[in-house]
């Protein structure tokens, strides 16, 4: 594949877990010379993840990033202040927190846990919620530190669960979560509860922006690993589904170019990259 000749107008849009960072370890090391290689393109990298903003924006300080993110599953989209002058003014949705403007797409977690738990007494619905846990218990099914496992639980429009049902009570379940207004996301992990908003949602809000600012849209390049990504990735010029147990779960049938790695987690990330810009 040649080179792209817009770089100055191409966006990277990519998953993190088991995508950009690896699954285990959440190291992301393999990927390094290709982050640097877009840095030095001025190629936003901008993560679309379910973790928080909180976890995002240290994973972002970590890699050197200073670009939006998107974080819970598309329901909260996150700008620098600098990255679209005058942004609060023309959308009031915008709102400054953790140093950043921040517009939850989702609505407020709060009203889902209210929904979740009226669900729970009602009709006697078995799940565990992060809301649920202490960070010892966060910890444990995380697999993460309790310091993280805090991290992870500080949501602003989703609240993630853990499954504990029937099939046929879940059908029931998501029945009435339906009729509540909510939607809900199949993670790696969890299941994540949220108005129906996905991945695409914070895309296409930051497409939007970007498209505005530079009065062009945008060649994106997408990569994800599972099914919850299928819907950004066929948003994307260029798709990029990472090697995992659940790639194969991918479908996709609107992007341009569809390139499947033959590695996973961050080596996959690289394998693309090189591939892309034939470095």
């Amino acid at each position: 594949m040649t080179e792209m000749p817009h770089s100055g107008k191409a966006l990277v849009f990519t998953d993190l877990d088991g995508t950009l960072l690896d699954h285990d370890t959440y190291g992301f090391e393999p990927a390094l010379p290709a982050l640097a290689m877009l840095a030095q393109k001025k190629i936003p990298v901008i993560l679309n993840s379910s973790k928080t903003l909180v976890e995002i924006i240290k994973i972002r300080s970590a890699l050197g990033n200073c670009h939006p993110f998107i974080a819970e599953n598309g329901s909260v989209v996150a700008v620098p202040e600098q990255t679209f002058p005058g942004l609060a003014q023309k959308d009031s949705l915008f709102q400054q927190q953790s140093g950043l403007l921040v517009k939850r797409l989702g609505g407020d977690r709060n009203t889902v846990l209210a929904i979740l738990n009226r669900l729970r007494q009602t009709h006697g619905f078995s799940f565990e919620g992060f809301a649920d846990m202490k960070p010892a218990r966060l910890s444990q099914v995380t697999g993460l530190t309790e310091a993280q496992a805090i991290q992870a639980g500080q949501r602003l429009s989703t609240e993630p669960i853990l499954w504990k049902g029937s099939p046929e009570q879940w059908e029931a379940f998501t029945g009435h979560l339906a009729d509540a207004g909510l939607g809900w996301v199949q993670g790696g992990r969890f299941i994540s509860i949220s108005r129906p908003f996905d991945k695409k949602d914070g895309v296409a809000c930051l497409l939007k922006l970007y498209t505005a600012d530079t009065g062009s849209v945008p060649l994106t390049i997408g990569l994800g690993d599972s099914p919850n990504d299928q819907a950004m990735l066929n948003m994307m010029d260029i798709a990029v589904v990472i090697r995992s147990a659940r790639c194969d779960q991918i479908t996709l049938n609107q992007p341009h170019t569809v390139i499947r790695t033959t590695a996973k987690g961050p080596e996959g990330w690289q394998e693309a990259m090189d591939t892309i810009f034939n470095t």
